[in-house]
């Protein structure tokens, strides 16, 4: 059947894919860190405007090289109640546009000069002292790796024109309901829609794959990519499961108009493509004007997407208890950059919680207030699963490919946890040693609130600065801690002082107990400042 199509054929077709997946990873996640966490902070705070949701989604997919990757980090986003589910949609129709860029990149003619952009980025990685600059080498790097892995896998399979079996086996993927059906298994096997397109395009320019088979793979490859996001929404809220929904639906709905009029679509394409005998070309623009027409036609109707997608998946009765939801890791490994902004969302999440702990403590020890004591004990639960996944999902990114910088990046922030950990403990343990009695603060102890609101600041804007690496903002939070100190000796003096005045032993006992507590929080703060600061000495 495949007479000329020898071992060493097979080996190049594998070696070339293994290059051309390897450059396409290099390419985009050493984009995603020179983009940094300005993207999830886009996606975050430009959905508002649908117009600008749409073009959000395209410009951080074209960044990110992958539709997939930013419908899992709006999972994320929804299902951690950072955006909701109607701002999310504009976004994923941009996304289908977005993740045609690597299509349009590999249709361009220069696999001779694949060796030459490897070279020109390994020069610039060894000259560079700078971590950017890096990063653009290795770029580069990965767009050489994509030509190159093309250029091998197409001369491998260029035996394959003599193989009439070869040949009628990709003419059948002419009948459109067949490519459909091929394209949507394949992509949906190997997840990723780059990488079907990049094995089409590598069989078009050896001229063992027509337009007209192409194009249904094409649409196929659009519903297959679908399949990252289905398997992400798993055990999530049903607000993240219709995020899954309307990308899935988007793409259906799309194939399913397009599969009657392939034909006048081809033909169209033709007419706006210059080169009508380039089908690397031809291809890469059907996949562009596929998912920009589809854009356009749904973009007037987004209200009726979410409404189909609330039909589709109804309202949890019971929604789950976790407040955050953490991504499979090999949805996002293409990128560490990534992983981080998953990680940075839940430890402030995480943070956020101790912090409502901390508030609920004043109203217990200050304001008097018994009935907080159970809404603590029953918070201290939660926080503590909630501890436990964060680790975990810490631990999964650390056995990534990382280098020595997100190494030392994860390990702080799993200090970082820790140290949250022992305030929320200490606040147990404070409780514990109470006995459920309620300190006995008085007028006496003047400024005694505004000390605790200090030391809650205090603790949220260490944490801040831990996530977001900033050391001058550690400094100042030392500064600040530095007066809080001189505010606590004050107040236990005070408490001494009415001890050795004849005061309720007791009462006084319990007033030191709450002292001793704000002060170890004020000493975690510290400890979290020094996180950072050890950090810039490394």
């Amino acid at each position: 059947m495949l007479e000329n199509f020898g071992f060493e054929n097979f080996i190049g077709v594998i070696g070339g894919l293994a290059v051309f997946m390897l450059g396409l990873d290099m390419m985009s996640s050493n984009l995603s860190k020179a983009a940094g966490n300005t993207f999830k902070l886009i996606l975050e705070k430009a959905t508002d405007n649908r117009a600008i949701g749409v073009l959000v989604g395209t410009l951080v997919t074209a960044v990110i090289q992958s539709s997939s990757a930013t419908t899992t980090i709006l999972i994320s986003l929804v299902q951690s109640q950072l955006i909701s589910f109607e701002r999310s949609i504009a976004v994923i129709l941009g996304a289908n546009i977005g993740t045609t860029v690597t299509g349009q990149i590999m249709a361009f003619d220069v696999t001779k000069y694949s060796l030459i952009l490897v070279a020109l980025g390994y020069l610039l990685m060894i000259l560079s002292k700078r971590t950017r600059t890096k990063n653009i080498a290795y770029i580069i790097i990965g767009l050489g790796f994509i030509f190159q892995g093309l250029e091998i896998m197409s001369n491998s399979m260029s035996v394959l024109r003599d193989s009439p079996y070869f040949l009628g086996l990709m003419s059948s993927f002419e009948d459109v309901g067949l490519g459909i059906l091929a394209g949507t298994i394949f992509t949906a096997l190997i997840q990723s829609s780059s990488a079907s397109i990049g094995i089409a395009i590598g069989l078009a320019s050896e001229g063992l794959i027509t337009i007209e088979a192409a194009v249904p793979l094409i649409l196929g490859a659009n519903i297959g990519t679908c399949i990252t996001a289905i398997l992400a929404a798993i055990n999530t809220g049903s607000a993240a499961k219709r995020v899954a929904v309307a990308h899935l639906f988007f793409n259906v709905t799309g194939v399913l108009l397009f599969a009657f009029w392939v034909p006048d679509f081809i033909n169209f394409i033709k007419v706006i493509t210059l080169d009508t005998g380039n089908i690397p070309r031809l291809m890469a623009n059907a996949q562009t004007a596929f998912n920009v027409i589809m854009t356009l036609i749904w973009f007037p109707f987004i209200g009726l997407l979410e409404k189909i997608s609330c039909f589709i998946i109804k309202e949890d009765l019971n929604p789950p208890k976790a407040k955050y939801y953490f991504p499979r890791i090999s949805s996002l490994s293409q990128s560490p950059e990534l992983l981080f902004v998953q990680s940075n969302d839940a430890i402030k999440n995480y943070k956020n919680v101790v912090k409502d702990m901390l508030w609920l403590s004043r109203d217990f020890f200050i304001k008097k207030e018994k009935d907080k004591e159970a809404r603590l004990l029953e918070i201290r639960e939660y926080q503590i699963e909630f501890r436990i996944d964060i680790l975990n999902f810490l631990s999964r990114i650390v056995k990534q490919k990382l280098d020595f910088k997100d190494v030392s990046k994860a390990l702080n922030l799993v200090s970082l946890v820790n140290e949250i950990e022992h305030i929320a403990f200490k606040l147990e343990s404070s409780l514990v040693a109470l006995h459920h009695n309620v300190p006995a603060f008085d007028q006496r102890y003047t400024g005694l609130e505004e000390y605790f609101i200090k030391t809650v600041k205090c603790y949220s804007k260490a944490c801040n600065a831990v996530m977001y690496d900033s050391y001058e903002d550690s400094q100042n939070i030392l500064e600040r801690l530095d007066e809080l100190k001189t505010i606590e000796e004050e107040l236990r003096n005070k408490s001494v002082d009415d001890l050795l005045d004849g005061g309720d032993y007791e009462s006084e006992k319990l007033n030191l107990w709450v002292l001793e507590f704000i002060r170890s929080v004020n000493a975690t703060s510290r400890r979290i400042c020094n996180i950072v600061k050890l950090a810039k000495v490394v």
